[in-house]
């Protein structure tokens, strides 16, 4: 089962290792995360909008990194 979306932004948030290779290539990190097509289009567009609508869990902060 592939993770979540909601899965990969805790984790982005909580590895620098991932972090540093997300800001290098965002999508391609996001993909070898194993998110699905869909959600890969978010993070290539920017939509970020789109994905706090996805984070429900508000006990969790979001930290959206633009690079």
């Amino acid at each position: 089962m592939a993770k979540s979306i909601v899965d990969f932004l805790v984790e982005l948030d909580t590895n620098s290792k991932l972090m540093e290779a997300y800001k290098k290539d965002p999508v391609g990190i996001a993909a070898d995360y194993g998110l699905s097509d869909e959600e890969l289009k978010l993070i290539e567009n920017k939509d970020w909008d789109e994905v706090a609508k996805r984070f429900d869990d508000t006990s969790k902060a979001i930290r959206v990194v633009n690079y």
